[in-house]
């Protein structure tokens, strides 16, 4: 099984923390950001993977390629898009297979992945949390409602009614791919991966979600996030 982790925007969200560091290498109780999901990723057994680098990614990989010399890196030139671009970027890595994809900026356990990885039924899956309470999960979090066979039918950040809020953690196949392609032909590089998870239910192509509540998950936007889950982290050891 092949990883793929996103690690390609400004991170501007992050200032003042990302002013002279990318985002995924500033640290958290000691670590950077970016080493959460590796570890989490490598834990479950998924150790064949990319990372999508783009803003300044001459020194995330500088950086990553110390503590993990045989991960891969891949290039996304349209950084300044949105997060779809990064998948797409990937898309020689991935080749044929079904893969699972992380965000670099969000701290997961790998007992998510080992979840994800025994509990999903079809390859496109998305681990979703509904018991959420954490600053840092809900502030911003993108909203999820399923239906009564656990298929997504609506994700965004705006909806008003919702059961649960997407981790950033999902497996994907390559029929995720054509549908990023044929919407950034539609939209160019402002393509979300949630426009494409939405896109694909639209088309009877649904994601299946991943109850995953009760596990440790964090999504690090802003500086308030940081020391939130800071605080969270030590209080857990």
């Amino acid at each position: 099984m092949k990883g793929i982790i996103i690690a390609a925007g400004y991170g501007s969200r992050l200032r003042p923390l990302t002013a002279n560091t990318p985002k995924s290498l500033v640290e958290i109780d000691g670590k950077p950001i970016i080493t959460y999901p590796i570890d989490a990723l490598m834990a479950a057994g998924v150790s064949d993977i990319s990372i999508v680098v783009g803003y300044r990614a001459d020194e995330i990989i500088n950086s990553i390629e110390k503590l993990y010399p045989s991960i891969n890196f891949s290039f996304n030139k349209d950084y300044d898009g949105d997060n779809a671009i990064s998948i797409f970027a990937a898309r020689s890595f991935i080749g044929g297979d079904p893969f699972v994809l992380a965000m670099g900026d969000h701290l997961i356990s790998s007992s998510l992945v080992t979840t994800l990885l025994s509990e999903s039924t079809i390859t496109r899956t998305l681990c979703v949390d509904s018991e959420s309470k954490n600053s840092s999960q809900v502030n911003d979090g993108t909203r999820v409602i399923a239906d009564s066979e656990g298929r997504i039918i609506e994700i965004g950040k705006d909806l008003k009614d919702w059961q649960s809020i997407d981790t950033g953690l999902f497996m994907m196949d390559t029929e995720v791919l054509d549908n990023i392609k044929y919407l950034m032909n539609r939209q160019g590089n402002k393509v979300t991966i949630s426009e494409v998870v939405q896109h694909m239910a639209d088309n009877g192509r649904h994601f299946q979600t991943c109850d995953v509540s009760g596990q440790f998950w964090a999504d690090v936007d802003t500086e308030e996030d940081h020391d939130s889950v800071t605080a969270l982290l030590i209080k857990r050891r």
